[in-house]
């Protein structure tokens, strides 16, 4: 070993002083238990800060799930169809009325270009250019399935850009189109039963004069029969004047009724009888009753309708002249009932249907076309509908709704 070895060690031995280590290595754990501390204090706070902010972002979830829910049930419940078709043409929303209305669910069409499940017009616009060029449009109908839908679309672009897109709302007005077109013709029906009563009243008066003239002729001329035949065409031609001018004025009156509570499959169960025990009921004609064995009352006036089925009963009668079967069918709905009076008689073709509650218009050579306008007032009286369906050869079904409550 060399010797300068040994006197180093003996110099080091010499510097070491131990108290001096001591104190440095306290100082040191002093440090680091500061550091420590300070380590611990920043942890607590920092797992107090993510604490409070799982809280929160709980808080925003729950709230997020809430108004999710909202929005959804919002959707869910509104009658409009909602759709939402994102810029490059992928439908991302579709409510329940959407589905109802288009008659497809969303799983079978979200999330999946607009145009590769849908015609591209299917709105009435071209779905591509709109989306190119961001036409949006206010106001527009198209017929689909049977069905008149009134569109209108709007753009949306705020936020992100996956969230612009284009939003279509559209509803089925066909039965508001339907109901307009009734009213405007009960408007029709109202002038025009004013102006008839108005002129079956000047027309009464001197139509008296001319019969009672025509009858002093008659008796005048009884030397000259062929003089005497004309006055009694005359007097024949008055008394048909007379018949209509009666008929205009009870078409013109208003129809009231006077309801109470009725149980409708017994009341059918007696227009039945009274219809079979009238000698005019031919034999060739089967009469069947479909009619729910449960009580179904409805406010009714008995005798007004049943002055208006044993019309419909007896055109019905009237329309088999080879017989056939006649039905009164009776079904309850939610809050109205039908009855239905069916035969498999001629039938109607579209122009005669399209006219077939015109007063005056009759397929009978001694009808007055006046009997299906009573039955379509009286019906209306009831706050009720009539409707009917034909097809020629194959019969004809009026179907008249009542509600269950005035």
């Amino acid at each position: 070993m060399p010797e300068s070895i040994p006197s180093e060690l003996m110099q080091a031995k010499s510097s070491f002083h131990p108290e001096e280590a001591v104190r440095h290595l306290t100082r040191a754990f002093a440090l680091f238990s500061e550091e420590a501390a300070h380590l611990k204090s920043a942890y607590v706070k920092l797992q107090e800060k993510l604490l409070s902010v799982n809280q929160e972002l709980a808080q925003k979830v729950t709230e997020l799930n809430r108004l999710t829910s909202y929005l959804n049930n919002v959707l869910k419940n509104v009658s409009q169809g909602i759709l939402f078709v994102n810029l490059d043409g992928t439908l991302t929303v579709m409510n329940e009325a959407a589905q109802k209305l288009l008659k497809v669910s969303q799983e079978a069409v979200l999330f999946k270009k607009m145009w590769d499940v849908f015609p591209d017009d299917l709105f009435g616009f071209p779905m591509k250019e709109a989306l190119k060029f961001g036409l949006s449009h206010k106001l527009l109908y198209k017929s689909y399935e049977g069905k008149e839908f009134e569109i209108s679309t709007t753009f949306v672009y705020e936020g992100p850009k996956p969230y612009h897109g284009l939003i279509v709302l559209f509803r089925d007005v066909s039965e508001t189109q339907k109901l307009q077109l009734i009213v405007n013709r009960a408007h029709r029906m109202k002038e025009l039963g004013e102006m008839a009563a108005t002129l079956a009243h000047e027309i009464r008066n001197p139509l008296g004069g001319i019969r009672g003239y025509a009858s002093l002729l008659y008796r005048d001329l009884k030397s000259q029969e062929h003089l005497q035949e004309m006055a009694g065409y005359v007097i024949e031609g008055t008394k048909n004047l007379e018949k209509l001018v009666t008929t205009v004025l009870q078409y013109a009156r208003p129809v009231q009724v006077q309801p109470s509570s009725v149980e409708l499959g017994s009341f059918l169960r007696g227009v039945a009888k009274f219809v079979k025990v009238d000698p005019a009921f031919p034999d060739s004609v089967k009469l069947q009753l479909h009619i729910p064995f449960d009580p179904l009352l409805a406010p009714i006036d008995p005798e007004m309708l049943k002055a208006a089925l044993l019309n419909l009963i007896f055109n019905a009668i009237q329309a088999m002249p080879n017989g056939g079967a006649l039905s009164l069918v009776l079904m309850k709905r939610e809050a109205s009932c039908l009855i239905e009076v069916s035969d498999t008689g001629i039938g109607m073709d579209e122009e005669q249907m399209a006219k077939l509650f015109s007063p005056f218009f009759t397929t009978k050579a001694q009808g007055t076309g006046i009997g299906l306008v009573e039955a379509q007032k009286i019906v209306q009286a009831h706050f009720g509908s009539i409707e009917a369906r034909s097809q020629p050869g194959r019969g004809t079904t009026f179907t008249i709704t009542l509600p269950l409550k005035r």
